[in-house]
């Protein structure tokens, strides 16, 4: 099974999902968006994932 990953970055919040091949919503994870350096933010995004699906 093949899965995607999706990263927004937006004005509040920083969202992440896993869709698997079929389109499904896996996992889904959201954090503050850190405006000055938006890699924290999405490191913070990509943490809160499960890490085995």
């Amino acid at each position: 099974m093949a899965f995607r990953l999706g990263i927004d970055t937006g004005g509040t919040y920083t969202d992440a999902v896993i869709m698997n091949d079929q389109n499904k919503i896996v996992a889904t994870f959201k954090s503050l968006t850190t405006r000055h350096d938006l890699t924290i933010g999405i490191g913070n995004a990509l943490s809160g994932l499960p890490k085995n699906i």
